[in-house]
């Protein structure tokens, strides 16, 4: 009988072990199998846009290795190894040529860095930063030359470049937008965390896209779509990331952006459910720490026996920039509020209202702190 087989969580990542110990507390003897096609270990991932400045090895960034993490959850952990195919009819999936039987699947298959795409001999020199294992492989290249580009001012993107600033390389971050964090922040908002940036010396190439890479006898030229020309030991891609929903989609699951799940994270089939960066709840995708979190508890109930529904309130967006952090919440990019602002040489603190309710704010700097505050007054 299906319901004699394990539960099994296809990756390791942040969703997939917040999962796991959720079950483990909930079901302490449950059939528990995960399946990652890394090396398992367990890390924060959000340390990694601050490793560089703190000059940390990947072995100091590591938590729990495999085999700490088979004691902690007495699961099987099968790591390096990859799902094939899915075959929901059967409750089965396929993993290095081998049949596994499942009661519920999880995939928690997470999501991968894109990289747009650009011409020249050197395009497959452009890495990202989407792992431990890429920073491993990123902090020993990154150990000779000084000049790097960032590809992609978002949030990740700017992270990065601060923490490569401060840790002394010359950076230069290029993005399409006119503006850094414009998913996120209004103009006056982002110029705080421009100016942020640019005392460190970052150098910001807004309104721009990289066109072309070459190799040089010692580094890199990059050629842009505004005709500049400039010369880089590296180049780091931060251009957002895509869902890793194919292996759904080949099982005939429903994919839109990301999978498709319901308010109990249940997919188009009724035995498999979908979790962390790669799940599309409400439309929308979800990839940030708190709400993958607050999934999991609630994923974990409705494997126990206990169906629960996923209710996420507002949360803070952080924006993990030391030297300006910011946090913020609710309609910051919204045309039709009214920002009232208090700023400072150490502090920017903006709230945006619409029809005299709070439905938006920032706090920056040394003004950060209230944000947790004024995340309790919104009206929305």
């Amino acid at each position: 009988m299906a319901e004699n087989h394990p539960v099994i969580i296809v990756g390791s990542g942040h969703a997939g072990l917040q999962l796991a110990r959720n079950v483990r507390r909930l079901q302490p003897t449950s059939g528990l199998v995960m399946i990652c096609a890394d090396d398992g270990v367990d890390y924060a991932k959000p340390q990694l846009s601050h490793a560089f400045s703190q000059q940390q090895s990947a072995e100091q960034l590591t938590r729990k290795t495999a085999q700490e993490l088979r004691q902690e959850l007495k699961m099987m952990l099968l790591t390096e190894q990859r799902v094939e195919a899915i075959h929901p009819a059967e409750q089965t999936i396929v993993v290095n040529g081998r049949t596994l039987a499942y009661s519920k699947l999880i995939l928690a298959t997470g999501a991968r860095a894109f990289v747009p795409p650009v011409a020249g001999d050197a395009s497959d020199d452009i890495k990202t930063l989407n792992s431990l294992q890429e920073y491993r492989h990123l902090r020993e290249r990154m150990m000779q030359g000084d000049r790097v580009l960032v590809l992609g001012g978002g949030l990740i993107g700017t992270e990065i470049a601060h923490d490569l600033a401060v840790a002394g390389k010359q950076v230069s971050v290029c993005d399409p937008s006119a503006q850094i964090l414009a998913s996120l922040l209004p103009e006056f908002a982002a110029q705080r965390l421009a100016e942020t940036l640019q005392a460190l010396s970052c150098d910001l190439l807004l309104n721009n896209t990289l066109e072309m890479l070459q190799r040089l006898p010692q580094g890199l030229r990059a050629t842009f779509t505004n005709g500049d020309a400039r010369e880089f030991d590296h180049v780091i891609c931060a251009a957002g990331l895509r869902p890793n929903s194919e292996l759904a989609a080949q099982a005939g699951l429903n994919v839109e952006r990301g999978i498709v799940v319901d308010s109990q994270l249940r997919t188009s089939d009724p035995y498999i459910y979908a979790l962390g960066d790669v799940a599309q709840i409400d439309g929308r995708l979800w990839p940030f720490l708190q709400p993958i979190s607050q999934c999991a508890a609630a994923l974990a109930k409705t494997i126990a026996g206990e169906p629960t529904h996923v209710t996420l309130p507002v949360m803070p967006v952080n924006v993990k920039t030391p030297r300006f952090p910011l946090q913020l919440a609710g309609e910051t990019r919204a045309a039709d509020v009214d920002w009232q602002i208090e700023q400072d040489a150490d502090s920017l603190l903006a709230k945006a209202y619409r029809d005299e309710k709070l439905v938006g704010y920032i706090a920056g700097g040394t003004a950060q702190m209230q944000g947790l505050a004024l995340l309790r007054q919104l009206s929305i």
